[in-house]
């Protein structure tokens, strides 16, 4: 197995009583781009699910795709399912830049220098009224920490206070999860960070 220099850890629930989530998460690395996306389908249940699959789905199709382009190919895979937030991030490790492009109210934080940026999607649900897309680019320190997660998650923690109690991405992730999702949805929380 190969060991890529951006580690993923993930936390993540379905909404209580449901066997399936409506969020989802995709991976995938192109040379020295690792592209991350988080997905949350609409509502719960299902249909929340399956929109989160045709996400995922045209998203493993189209692995070199730019954040940008990989919303738009979701945008045209989801026409016919209750459509969905997403927000996909783009880490080119080679040249020490993050790339983001989010529709709905999927929310990633950026912790570098000793702070958190907030990183916004634009209004909108991807499969049904898609915004013009407006990309963001930032430049990576050597030490940093990518955090996304869906709504599932109240976005009132401290990242900082959580991460100063957390042994590592998987405990910080699931401190979130532990101490912050909501009964009433699904919750996924994803830490990209350098090994």
């Amino acid at each position: 197995m190969v060991e890529h220099p951006v580690a993923i850890t993930v936390a993540a629930q379905p909404y209580p009583g449901e066997t399936v989530s409506g969020d989802a998460w995709q991976v995938d690395w192109d040379g020295d781009i690792c592209r991350i996306a988080v997905i949350d389908g609409l509502g719960h249940g299902p249909q929340a699910a399956a929109a989160a699959l045709a996400a995922t789905t045209s998203l493993a199709a189209h692995r070199g795709r730019d954040p940008a382009a990989a919303v738009q190919g979701c945008h045209e895979a989801l026409a016919r399912t209750r459509g969905a937030a997403l927000l996909v991030a783009s880490v080119d490790v080679r040249l020490g830049q993050l790339t983001i492009a989010g529709v709905g109210n999927v929310e990633a934080q950026l912790w570098q220098h000793g702070r958190s940026q907030r990183l916004m999607s634009d209004r909108g649900i991807v499969g049904s009224v898609l915004p013009r897309i407006r990309p963001v680019a930032v430049t990576l320190d050597t030490d940093w920490l990518l955090l996304i997660y869906t709504d599932g998650i109240r976005n009132r923690f401290d990242l900082g206070a959580v991460r100063e109690t957390a042994a590592d991405g998987l405990g910080c992730a699931e401190a979130l999860l532990d101490g912050w999702s909501r009964p009433t949805d699904d919750a996924t929380v994803l830490i990209a960070q350098p090994r």
